[in-house]
Order: C-alpha cells, then sequence, then structure tokens
C-alpha cells in the first residue's frame, strides 16, 4: 500500500507541482497517474520546465490566482499553443483578508469559506477537466491553499483514506518552505505581520476541512452535485482517475 505523498516532479524553477495518480482508495484500487496535477505558481517556468510538463501529458492548465495576481505575474502557460490555458479566480490570495483587517483564524476557516462561497469556479473547474484532452495541473501561487481544496476535493472523491488527503495537504509546507519564508520577509518589510499559520499547510487544517465537508455536505460527491454538475459528470470524473 502506498503510504507516502509524491514528491514535487524536478522543475527548475517550480518547487510544488505533484502528481495525484498512484494513491490507494479505500476499495483498494488506485488513482491514475497522468490526470492531474497540483502545483505552484507557472509564472516563472523555464522553457526546460514547460518542455517537461507537456511530455507528462499537461493539456489543461486551470490558475485559480487573482487577476491582479496573474497581471503581475503572467503564467508561462499563457503562450503555449498546444495548452489550453484558463484563469478560474478563487478569491485574490489573502489580500481580502488584509484590507478587512480580519485575517482568517485557522486556514480550515478560510478552506471551509471556499468550500460555501466559490460553488461556481468549482462547477467551471470539475467541468473544464471532463474535457481537458490530457494531463489537467491545477495551480495557485503556493500550490496550498486554493490548490489544496481542488486536490482535497478530488482525492475525496476517488475514495482516498482521509489519512493521505491530509498528508499530501501538510506537505506543501515541506516543499515549500523557502519560497513561504521569502514571502513572510516581504510582507513584513511592507508593514504586514502574518501569523506562521498563513503560511503554512498544518494536518489539522485539512483534517477540520474534512470534518466540515462532512457534516455540511457529507462527500466530494454531494458537493459537487450542489456545484451544479450531474452525478453523470461526477460519475465520469470518477472513471477517469480511478483504476
Amino acid at each position: 500500500m502506498m503510504n507516502r505523498v509524491n514528491r514535487p516532479i524536478r522543475l527548475d524553477s517550480a518547487y510544488n507541482t505533484r502528481e495525484l495518480g498512484g494513491y490507494r482508495t479505500a476499495d483498494g484500487r488506485f488513482t491514475r497517474k497522468g490526470v492531474y496535477l497540483r502545483g505552484d505558481s507557472t509564472h516563472s517556468l523555464t522553457p526546460g520546465d514547460l518542455d517537461r510538463l507537456i511530455k507528462a501529458g499537461v493539456a489543461l492548465v486551470i490558475d485559480m490566482r487573482s487577476p491582479d495576481e496573474v497581471s503581475t505575474h503572467p503564467s508561462k502557460f499563457n503562450s503555449v499553443d498546444s495548452v489550453r490555458y484558463e484563469n478560474i479566480a478563487m478569491f485574490d490570495g489573502l489580500t481580502t483578508f488584509f484590507n478587512t483587517g480580519r485575517l482568517p483564524g485557522s486556514m480550515a476557516e478560510l478552506y471551509c469559506w471556499l468550500l460555501d462561497n466559490c460553488k461556481e469556479q468549482y462547477r467551471r473547474i470539475f467541468r473544464l477537466f471532463l474535457n481537458s484532452g490530457g494531463a489537467s495541473l491545477f495551480h495557485c501561487t503556493a500550490g496550498k491553499d486554493r490548490t489544496g481544496v481542488v486536490a482535497m476535493l478530488l482525492l475525496q472523491l476517488a475514495g482516498v483514506p482521509e489519512d493521505m488527503i491530509v498528508k499530501d495537504y501538510s506537505a506543501s509546507e515541506h516543499y515549500m518552505s523557502a519560497i513561504l519564508g521569502k514571502q513572510k520577509r516581504i510582507l513584513k518589510k511592507s508593514g504586514l505581520e502574518v501569523p506562521d499559520y498563513v503560511l503554512g499547510s498544518k494536518p489539522e487544517d485539512m483534517q477540520a476541512t474534512l470534518s466540515y465537508l462532512k457534516e455540511k455536505y457529507q462527500n466530494a460527491n454531494n458537493y459537487l452535485l450542489e456545484c451544479g454538475l450531474s452525478q453523470e459528470e461526477i460519475n465520469c470524473l470518477i472513471a477517469g482517475f480511478v483504476d
């Protein structure tokens, strides 16, 4: 049984791009490789990085960053003819919380907010997955928050046990530690004190999010139904992801 988290794909300028395939499900099957990749920002990818990801089968890139983030750091995939690039903003990073002076009490609070308030975006994202024509790479800036919720929904839908979903999520803090530390120093210089938990990916935050999903929506299948997907569409997502 596989009980370790997939390591990042070796890239020169991205540090948290990971395969979601190869995880064992509760009924003894496995998530299929070459279907979904979760990642951090694609704005600094080198030509070699792009070539590696295209050779890995990436045909669809879903960028969940805000318009401001995309404008400041455009994705390198935006100009790759062989890849469909879609920007579906979930929220504007933590800018909203900074502007209102109210940071979420925990990252779990933010993730539950996303589940409740971004159903239209999730409907669009999962429908795009159905027509990807190859591997789908979904990402945000650090590949842990907006990306982490989509990865959680996919893995829960596939029947991957909760402990593995939590491990997959919490690995981001390790792989992004240098980048997140630099980000914190930049924010501090600009006068913004950011609590450590904002830049982390603690297991308890994903565990709390999974508990909230179960309490309010029962599971990812029912949640996606609430987002507007049909059961037939959801069945197709599962069939395409689980061997």
